[in-house]
């Protein structure tokens, strides 16, 4: 009785070029998607809450301590400030409500007062943005 080796076939190595492919696409989605945002204002130390919002949209009108007013990094008067909201408001299709982000030192009637006086400018949808306080 003859015994016949069984016949070796060589396995090819594991291509992993398209696994690397699509990780630098990715990253490089990641890098462009990443830069697309405008920066927040620096000077505006954000007020904290137990529980917000987290959405950042690029659209903030920011309002630092000393109560100047700034949106996409220019510090204008507020009624400067609701005319280019809402000429972004008639551009846009769907209607989206004004988001301030304020300094935690800004004093709240001070705030408050900013609120009032883009409420009586005609902007009637207004969110205030605030960073979530880790627990």
């Amino acid at each position: 009785m003859m015994r016949i080796a069984p016949t070796r076939t060589s396995r090819k190595p594991e291509n992993t070029v398209p696994l690397i492919n699509v990780v630098f696409l990715m990253l490089i989605f990641f890098l462009v998607a990443g830069t697309l945002a405008p920066a927040p204002d620096r000077e505006v130390d954000f007020i904290t809450l137990a529980a917000t919002d987290p959405a950042s949209p690029p659209d903030m009108l920011f309002v630092r301590k000393d109560g100047t007013l700034t949106w996409r990094g220019e510090a204008l008067p507020i009624n400067d400030h609701v005319l280019r909201w809402q000429s972004l408001q008639q551009e846009s299709s769907d209607p989206r409500p004004l988001r301030i982000a304020a300094d935690r030192t800004l004093p709240a009637i001070d705030l408050l007062e900013t609120i009032d006086r883009l409420r009586k400018a005609g902007i009637d949808r207004i969110v205030l943005i605030a960073e979530r306080h880790p627990e």
